[in-house]
């Protein structure tokens, strides 16, 4: 450490919010055979007094854990969020923990406490942010790349709706961690892979094997102890390894009775209907719980439905990119233009191949985990602005931009595919969009619908059908309307654009 450092006023809201309820795991677990463990095991209030009594009570831990925690960043990142919660600050200095009003003590210098990034990395003064290179796991024989990527988002995995409140907090430092390590090596395909994994291994949503295993409040301890597990693994050092074997080694269940119910094709639809019905209710969908009632339901799975699909998708290489590219530089958002985004997600969006949903998001950024909500705010708008950069490995394209096939029917019994994106580039889309929209629809004037206009496509159904109403009774005016057939993937978007 360099020199000391002078207390400032605070900003409301970016410390000293850390509620003293609920609960919160040891930084230190797995450190001089700490009892802290598991999340959840340990109250916030008796969190600081743990960690004096037990990892910073004698010289030579104090100098152990300062050398762990200036090498792992795991372990400065959730150091740094405990502290934050809890309202103290670390002194790097001599390793002892102090409130956010009371300085530390030196023989020759008074070292305080001081909002310098408005990140977390502020409750660790004198403390060096770890910059180290992350390796390429291939622990167990695993590596953590683009053909694990391709597996893992084969297998039928499910992950939870909403994220239970007792395990918001946790998954937001696992996010935030993740998020964080994209930040400092954009260039390393292990650490978005991580990013991209976090929630099919962590949030996964667990089958009951019984009928009491199915009440509702079994249930739901059953998917809190699940995810607290998972998420408690996730935090070692080879926990994300361990989570993908544990995943390859489940029995999958190819949701037999979906595909029976596919199989039998009309036969129960109005009954199938109403169960959808009931959970849209149920979750509070209502405007898609009616929408469910009119549905013609999903396609059959046959030989028929996969032609029908390649028909109106068939396999193409992707669109190249031309040689004279802009030297326009990227566009940057900000956090607030990442929130309104997040937020503006319909309720029950549904998730993409990566099983991560924007409610995921957003309770990561609310309950317990708005404690370190503006850093995952900050660390999401980090992100964010590297895919708008065009910053994320071109190996892993395929699996952020690509999305799913549901082959709805239509009414005339043809085929209407439906594809659900990954919530990343979802995301991405809106703020690039909510960005440029309104720049780029007075740039192309009044009479297009398509770019920047709410709703473009309603408002030209309703202004033409008010206009022919008026010439409905002489006949004078008839109009013709022209429909691309199978448009979808038969278009080259670079000639296109």
């Amino acid at each position: 450490m360099t020199g000391a450092r002078i207390v400032s006023s605070l900003p409301s809201g970016e410390v000293g919010t850390g509620c003293l309820e609920g609960f919160w795991p040891c930084p230190f677990r797995g450190f001089h055979c700490c009892p802290d463990g598991l999340v959840g095991s340990k109250g916030i209030q008796r969190l600081v007094a743990h960690i004096k009594r037990l990892h910073l009570c004698l010289d030579e831990r104090k100098c152990a854990m300062r050398d762990a925690v200036t090498r792992d960043w795991d372990l400065f990142v959730a150091l740094a969020d405990a502290l934050k919660v809890s309202n103290y600050w670390l002194c790097g200095e001599c390793m002892s923990l102090h409130s956010l009003s009371r300085a530390c003590h030196h023989v020759d210098k008074v070292i305080k406490f001081k909002v310098d990034s408005g990140g977390v990395e502020d409750f660790l003064v004198g403390i060096p942010r770890p910059q180290l290179a992350i390796d390429v796991d291939v622990s167990g024989g695993i590596v953590l790349d683009a053909t694990l990527l391709d597996h893992i988002f084969a297998l039928p995995l499910k992950t939870v709706k909403s994220i239970p409140h007792s395990c918001r907090m946790a998954f937001a430092q696992a996010l935030s961690v993740s998020l964080g390590k994209v930040a400092l090596m954009p260039d390393s395909i292990e650490a978005w892979v991580r990013l991209l994994i976090l929630p099919r291994c962590t949030l996964q949503l667990v089958k009951p094997s019984n009928r009491q295993e199915r009440r509702s409040g079994n249930r739901k301890s059953l998917q809190c102890i699940s995810i607290q597990r998972a998420l408690a693994i996730w935090g070692d050092g080879s926990g994300c390894v361990d989570l993908i074997q544990s995943i390859f080694k489940q029995p999958m269940d190819m949701d037999s009775s979906a595909n029976e119910a596919s199989l039998r094709g009309d036969h129960s639809r109005g009954g199938l209907n109403a169960k959808q019905c009931i959970r849209k209710v149920a979750d509070g969908h209502f405007t898609a719980a009616v929408k469910v009632l009119c549905s013609s339901g999903v396609a059959p799975l046959g030989g028929a439905t996969m032609k029908a699909l390649l028909d109106k998708h068939p396999i193409l290489p992707p669109p190249a990119l031309p040689g004279d590219l802009l030297s326009e530089p990227p566009l940057v958002v900000d956090v607030e233009s990442v929130l309104g985004c997040i937020k503006s997600f319909p309720k029950g969006t549904s998730c993409g191949r990566d099983g991560l949903r924007a409610q995921h998001i957003l309770d990561a950024l609310c309950g317990e985990g708005s404690a370190i909500a503006v850093g995952l705010l900050k660390a999401i708008t980090e992100v964010v602005n590297l895919w708008l950069g065009g910053r994320c490995p071109v190996a892993l394209a395929e699996f952020v931009a690509s999305a799913p096939l549901t082959p709805l029917l239509k009414p005339e019994n043809g085929i209407r595919p439906i594809a659900v994106g990954a919530i990343w580039r979802r995301l991405v889309s809106k703020v690039a969009m909510k960005s440029v929209g309104n720049e780029m629809a007075k740039y192309l004037g009044d009479f297009q619908f398509g770019v920047g206009i709410p709703s473009g496509a309603e408002a030209v159904l309703h202004s033409m059908n008010r206009f022919l109403n008026m010439f409905h009774y002489d006949g004078s005016l008839a109009l013709l309307t022209v429909d691309f057939s199978n448009a979808f993937n038969l278009v080259d978007r670079t000639t296109l654009l």
